[in-house]
């Protein structure tokens, strides 16, 4: 049996990876997953596949999606996707819904969530700016973030590192200042 995915929201990709992943949690002393959330079932897979998804499996998961953006390079962070794409059994489609002709994949349900999330990022990487994957510079943080902003020089996973880290800077400048 087979089931139709999409490919996943980018927003709920990076939920889960920072959600679930070993690395982001543990640079962030958040011991606890986070129980399922809605961004599971906004994951771009069916129901029947959201609803079966364990702990267990949301960390490989996880673990798997934040190796591809601590990749080095453009070329290292494709060579992953496609490598990852090539181990599992995605199978383009057309449908028409509607009246509009739009692509699907059908894919196992036991890859369902890695496929939504592999095709999620393929379209990152070959549509959009590839270089707009990354994992925050804050040292007390590795949570992965996709830049969105206009000017495509985003370093931080949200202000609220952003702005940790601004202040941590300004206390060792008047330190370093007396």
């Amino acid at each position: 049996m087979r089931v139709q995915v999409e490919p996943m929201p980018l927003d709920a990709l990076v939920e889960l990876v920072n959600g679930w992943g070993v690395e982001p949690r543990r640079a962030g002393a958040r011991s606890e997953v986070p129980p399922l959330a809605d961004h599971v079932h906004r994951a771009g897979v069916p129901a029947s596949v959201a609803d079966t998804l364990t702990d267990t499996a949301l960390i490989q998961f996880a673990d798997t999606i934040f190796g591809i953006f601590t990749s080095v390079g453009t070329a290292a962070r494709v060579d992953a996707v496609s490598g990852l794409l090539r181990t599992i059994d995605v199978r383009p489609d057309l449908a028409v819904t509607d009246g509009e002709v739009r692509r699907t994949w059908w894919v196992d349900p036991h890859d369902a969530l890695l496929a939504a999330a592999l095709l999620a990022l393929r379209a990152q990487l070959c549509d959009e700016n590839p270089g707009r994957l990354g994992v925050c510079i804050d040292g007390g943080c590795a949570d992965i973030y996709v830049d969105g902003s206009p000017a495509g020089r985003r370093r931080f996973c949200s202000v609220t590192c952003q702005n940790r880290a601004r202040a941590a800077k300004y206390r060792r400048t008047r330190r370093s200042a007396s």
